[in-house]
């Protein structure tokens, strides 16, 4: 059980590497000395693991650190089921993995929104021309209005806001209502006897 613990403290502080990793690359240009030169040494390896493979890149989006991170998190979960059920089933290690990829889709859900909702409020205060931050928000956020304007069926056309609009609608309801759904799955897959 001690190493159960040890190993779980490790994940974790080895998580919170990764996200002050993840989180300074957003702050190029910046010097920042042997800590991070420490930091790149321990966390690269790791994430290059993640870097390669193409379907987590999207265009201006890069998932792979995401993904990097939702492993530890799935290795996380599994150890401490084994320290709270006392073993392993399949059951848990499919809540386990179902658990780790609704956080990382919650995540990606709440960031669009998020960036769903500032769009709309730069839309609303401020008519001129467009800076860049709105610029690179409207960026950010069209391809999931484009997403929702392609897969809903409406009778009559909506002009750009009310997509807008309707996609901070159908992302606060796929967040919220996905959460309980698969919160319950989760529970029942935990609760299977093999």
């Amino acid at each position: 059980m001690q190493i159960l613990r040890t190993l779980n403290a490790v994940i974790l502080v080895y998580i919170v590497l990764l996200s002050v990793r993840i989180l300074l690359t957003w702050f190029r240009g910046t010097f920042y000395g042997k800590p991070w030169e420490i930091l790149i040494k321990v966390t690269d390896p790791y994430l290059s693991l993640f870097y390669g493979i193409k379907f987590l890149r999207q265009g201006m989006f890069d998932f792979s650190p995401i993904a990097a991170i939702l492993v530890l998190v799935v290795m996380l979960d599994l150890i401490n089921a084994i320290m709270i059920f006392g073993k392993i089933t399949l059951g848990i290690i499919m809540g386990s993995v179902l658990g780790a990829a609704w956080s990382g889709l919650a995540f990606l859900l709440v960031l669009f929104l998020i960036l769903a909702i500032i769009r709309a409020v730069t839309l609303a205060l401020g008519r001129g021309s467009e800076s860049t931050f709105s610029g690179a928000v409207r960026m950010m956020i069209q391809p999931v209005v484009a997403l929702v304007e392609r897969n809903m069926p409406i009778k009559r056309q909506l002009n750009d806001v009310q997509y807008l609009y309707l996609t901070i609608a159908v992302l606060f309801i796929f967040r919220f209502l996905g959460g309980y759904l698969i919160g319950l799955l989760v529970r029942l897959f935990y609760a299977l006897p093999y």
